[in-house]
């Protein structure tokens, strides 16, 4: 998102601005401290954060049973040769 982009506080709805942190960029709500809102540079929210690892685990986790699947078929496939 860019800087001059309206972003949305995910807490209470209201403007956010562009601040640097310890670790980067990130977007803060402009209520602070009364509202402690934030986004990461890309404009995502924690929630949105959380959602996506969870999807980026799943897919691993199908792509890891996946490999298992193939490996425990080429297995049989070689112990059945004779």
């Amino acid at each position: 998102m860019g800087a001059y982009e309206s972003v949305k506080c995910p807490d209470c709805g209201g403007e956010m601005i562009s601040r640097t942190g310890k670790f980067g960029v990130f977007w803060g709500c402009r209520d602070f401290p009364r509202c402690k809102g934030t986004r990461d540079s890309e404009g995502r929210s924690k929630a949105d954060r959380e959602k996506y690892k969870e999807e980026q685990q799943r897919e691993r986790d199908t792509y890891d049973r996946d490999v298992e699947w193939h490996r425990n078929k080429e297995d049989n496939i070689h112990w059945n040769k004779k």
